[in-house]
C-alpha cells in the first residue's frame, strides 16, 4: 500500500513539473524578431548599393548572431554574418562580411577576397586575407570612403544667388581695374574697336596654345635643379597670369558691349561714360546667365539657353584674350595720328612763333637777325 502510494505521488509530481515550467516560461513574441530582420535587410541593402562592396549576397544568406567556418572546411563565395562575429578557421573562396560584428581569422583560416567589417573589427589571428581589409564604423563609411555620395542639385534661388555673387566678383574687379589700370583697359578695348575679328581669331590661337606654353616653361625649368624647384611657382604664377589676362580682357568686352549700347551724353565725363558701359556689359552678358538660373525648373529649356549662354561667354572670352594679346595687356596702345616732321634745315617748322594766347592775338614773329657791312 504504502508502494503504491509512492508511484502515484511520483506519477502526479512527474505530470505537474511540464505544467509548472510550460507556465513559468514568458510568452514569445514575434514582433522584436521581424522588426530586427526588417533593419538589418535595411543595413543590408545600403551596403550593397555601396560602390565599396561589390560581392554582397542577398539578405537571406546573412547567418544570423554570428557565423564560423571550421578548420578543413572550404567555401566557395561570399561568406556573411549580421549581429554576430564571423569566426573562419578554414578556408573561405570569395569575401568575408559581417554586419555589426568582427571578422576573426584564426590559425590555419585564409580570405582569398576581401575582408569587411562593418560596425566592428577585422582582426587577424594567425589567419591569412588574401584581399583588403576594412573595419567601417558605420553604414554611410561605404559611400564616404568611395566618394560617390550624391550631392544635392542647386535649386533655383541657389543658382540665382551663385550668378549675382559672379556679377559682385567681377564689379569689385572692374572698379578696381578702372581705378588703378585705366589705361589698360582703354588699350584692350581700342584692338577691340579696331579689330574684333582679329582678336577673336588671335585668342582662339592663344587659347590652343596654352597648355603646350604650360609644359614648355616646365620643360625648360626642370633642365637646372634650381628650375625644377621653381617649377610649381611657375605653375601657381601662369595661372594667375593667365587670370589676370581673362578678367582684363572680358570686361573690356564688357565696355566695348555696354558702349555700344547706349549713347554717351554731352556733358557726360569720360571716366562716368566708361563706368557705365563697362556695368552694362556686365549686366548683359551676365543677365543671361540669371535668365538660365530663374528658369531651372523647366527642363525642356533650361539646357538650351545654357548652351546660348556658355557660347557667348566663351566668344566674349576668347576675343577679350586676344585684344589683350595684341595690346600686350593695355600697354600698346595705338597712336591716332602721327608726329609733325621737322622742316628742312633741322628746325622745327612752328619754332619761330610764340605761344598764341586764347584771347585771339596773332603770334609775332621772331625778329631775324641783321647782318651789317662793316667799313
Amino acid at each position: 500500500m504504502r508502494a503504491l502510494s509512492t508511484c502515484l505521488a511520483l506519477v502526479t509530481l512527474a505530470a505537474a513539473a511540464p505544467v509548472r515550467a510550460q507556465s513559468a516560461a514568458p510568452p514569445a513574441t514575434t514582433a522584436a524578431p521581424q522588426q530586427m530582420d526588417a533593419q538589418l535587410r535595411a543595413d543590408i541593402g545600403r551596403i550593397a548599393r555601396s560602390a565599396n562592396l561589390l560581392h554582397v549576397p542577398p539578405a537571406d544568406s546573412f547567418a544570423m548572431g554570428g557565423r564560423t567556418i571550421p578548420a578543413s572546411t572550404t567555401v566557395a563565395g561570399t561568406v556573411a554574418a549580421a549581429n554576430g562575429p564571423l569566426e573562419i578557421s578554414g578556408r573561405v573562396n570569395g569575401d568575408a562580411i559581417a554586419l555589426h560584428g568582427d571578422v576573426v581569422i584564426h590559425t590555419g583560416g585564409v580570405v582569398t577576397g576581401d575582408a569587411v567589417s562593418i560596425g566592428g573589427h577585422v582582426k587577424i589571428d594567425g589567419g591569412n586575407v588574401y584581399g583588403e581589409m576594412r573595419s567601417l564604423s558605420d553604414l554611410a563609411a561605404p559611400n564616404a570612403r568611395a566618394g560617390t555620395a550624391p550631392q544635392a542639385p542647386l535649386t533655383t534661388a541657389g543658382a540665382m544667388k551663385l550668378v549675382l555673387a559672379w556679377f559682385a566678383v567681377l564689379a569689385i574687379i572692374g572698379i578696381g581695374v578702372l581705378l588703378f589700370a585705366e589705361h589698360n583697359l582703354d588699350g584692350v578695348v581700342a584692338v577691340l574697336e579696331r579689330h574684333l575679328a582679329r582678336a577673336f581669331w588671335v585668342g582662339l590661337l592663344t587659347e590652343l596654345g596654352l597648355v603646350p606654353l604650360l609644359l614648355l616653361v616646365i620643360v625648360a625649368l626642370a633642365i637646372t635643379i634650381i628650375g625644377v624647384l621653381l617649377i610649381p611657382f611657375a605653375i601657381v604664377a601662369y595661372i594667375i597670369a593667365l587670370a589676370g589676362l581673362l578678367a582684363l580682357g572680358f570686361l573690356a568686352v564688357a565696355r566695348f558691349t555696354g558702349r555700344g549700347l547706349f549713347r554717351a551724353e554731352p556733358d557726360a565725363g569720360e571716366r562716368g561714360v566708361s563706368v557705365r558701359a563697362m556695368f552694362t556689359g556686365l549686366v548683359v552678358y551676365l543677365g543671361l546667365w540669371f535668365v538660365v538660373a530663374a528658369l531651372t525648373w523647366m527642363p525642356g529649356v533650361q539646357p538650351l539657353l545654357r548652351a546660348v549662354a556658355v557660347a557667348v561667354t566663351w566668344v566674349a572670352l576668347t576675343a577679350g584674350l586676344g585684344a589683350t594679346v595684341l595690346s600686350r595687356a593695355g600697354t600698346q596702345h595705338e597712336r591716332a595720328g602721327t608726329t609733325p616732321r621737322s622742316a628742312p634745315g633741322g628746325a622745327e617748322p612752328l619754332a619761330w612763333q610764340t605761344p598764341t594766347p586764347v584771347a585771339g592775338v596773332a603770334a609775332a614773329r621772331r625778329p631775324a637777325p641783321v647782318t651789317r657791312d662793316l667799313p
